[in-house]
């Protein structure tokens, strides 16, 4: 079996196919192993925007659109 079966299993992806004997088989080695899922692949709830800026700041202040949209971004 793939590591991709196993982590969709052990995921519990209802969209894969999978032999009951084949999913009993895997929790079961993965509880004689001790297995536990790392808190670090969670999704974090904080999202993130990255802003490249392209002009300097007395180019962006002529332009109120670009120098809104930074310091809207930024709040």
């Amino acid at each position: 079996m793939s590591l991709a079966t196993v982590s969709r299993v052990l995921n519990y992806d209802q969209t894969l196919s999978v032999n009951e004997a084949t999913r009993q088989k895997i929790f079961e080695t993965a509880e004689a192993m001790h297995y536990h899922k790392s808190r670090k692949t969670r999704k974090s709830k904080q999202k993130r925007l990255a802003i490249c800026l392209w002009c300097d700041q007395d180019q962006e202040i002529k332009d109120l659109y670009y120098y809104s949209t930074r310091t809207s971004a930024q709040a």
